[in-house]
Formats: C-alpha cells, sequence, structure tokens
C-alpha cells in the first residue's frame, strides 16, 4: 500500500497510535522537563498554542514547548537558531523536545507520526510567492491530505539549509510531494529512524 491509500489508511492509523504509545514515557516528562526549563528562564507559560494548517487544510491548535521570548509567533520559523529563541529555547529546539508535546494531536487525530509539517498560514503564503501555479496547488495538495505528521523529510533535509530562503521552500515542496506521493510503512519508518539518528547525534554532542 503506498501513496494517499497509505496515509488514509486505518493501518497507518493504528502504527500511529502504536507509536505514539510507545513514545509516550519518555516524550511526556521530557516535554514536562522542557517546560519547566522554559519557565525557571523567565517566568512566563512555558505551553505555547498556534493555529495551525491540519488535514483538508482545516485549522487545529497545536500545542508545543515555548522557545521564543515573544509568545505571539504568528510568523514562519527560522530553524533551531532562531534569534527569537531563547538560550534554552534553542535546545529545546535543536533536540526537537520542543514538539514532544505534539504526541497528544497524534492521540486526538490531529496528527500522524510521518507526514508534510502542519504549517501555518503564513508559511503557505510563502510558498505560493516562490512556487509556480501548478507546483503550488501540487504541494498544497500533498501537504494536507493527510494528518500534518510530527515529523517529516524535509523536518529532517532543512537541517542543512537557510531557513526560508528560496533553496528552502523549493526542497520543502519537493520533499513534501515527494512524501504525498510515495508514502508507505518503510517510508514513515524511514523518517522516523532518521529523525531519532539525528536527535541522538545532538544529544551525543551535548553530552
Amino acid at each position: 500500500m503506498t501513496g494517499p491509500a497509505w496515509t488514509l489508511s486505518a493501518e497507518k492509523r493504528a502504527l500511529d497510535l502504536l507509536i505514539a504509545t510507545a513514545l509516550s514515557p519518555v516524550y511526556v516528562p521530557t516535554a514536562a522537563v522542557g517546560a519547566a526549563l522554559m519557565f525557571l528562564e523567565d517566568g512566563r507559560a512555558p505551553i505555547f498554542r498556534q493555529w495551525r494548517i491540519g488535514r483538508d487544510g482545516v485549522p487545529f491548535k497545536l500545542v508545543h514547548v515555548r522557545t521564543m521570548r515573544d509568545g505571539k509567533g504568528l510568523d514562519a520559523s527560522l530553524g533551531s537558531n532562531d534569534p527569537r529563541a531563547s538560550r534554552r529555547g534553542r535546545i529545546l529546539r535543536k533536540g526537537t523536545f520542543d514538539q514532544f508535546l505534539e504526541v497528544h494531536h497524534v492521540f486526538r487525530g490531529h496528527m500522524s507520526m510521518a507526514n508534510p509539517r502542519p504549517l501555518l498560514e503564513f508559511d503557505r503564503e510563502l510558498m505560493r510567492e516562490v512556487l509556480p501555479p501548478s507546483v503550488y496547488k501540487e504541494w498544497s495538495w500533498a501537504a494536507t491530505i493527510g494528518r500534518p505528521g510530527m515529523y517529516s523529510t524535509f523536518g529532517n533535509v532543512s537541517i542543512g539549509l537557510e531557513p526560508q530562503s528560496e533553496e528552502f521552500l523549493l526542497r520543502r515542496s519537493e520533499c513534501d510531494i515527494q512524501d504525498a506521493h510515495c508514502a508507505s510503512l518503510e517510508r514513515d519508518l524511514k523518517i522516523l529512524g532518521d529523525t531519532a539518528k539525528i536527535g541522538w547525534s545532538f544529544v551525543s554532542r551535548a553530552s
């Protein structure tokens, strides 16, 4: 089973729930520690809620650990080294620990473990400016045909790119379109495996 058939299948949903259940004993305590560190750093609410574009273009309010000094966050992310992030926030972003609360959305059916990431409307406006209309239409379909993912192919590829540059946006479209057309059990597991390797390399360097 591949492509949209896999993305929309009951089997993928069952896999998401299985993996989310297995990871929750690690993800939830880690997110709690991250939230506590952010609160200790500046005394502000450590949980951040932000509207994102979900399946079929329907918005949902994403919950994750705050990493920014400014809690508004209405414009596009500038990656793990975003200058708006606090000192501890940058550490959380590099290890994607701020995303761990998103496992809550997998259980609720808002998100999948592996699919194109849920974006802000501002992100979509940037994509519309860079992509030809026909490519934007295909990318928009690819980004919203299924539940958005905690992790994606582009999320791993983007680490070496300048955030929000033209190359960054073009690679996002390529990766997201490929993820939609080539979705499969094997591809989901590869995305999660690649993400785990990146996370482990960060932890290893930091320790």
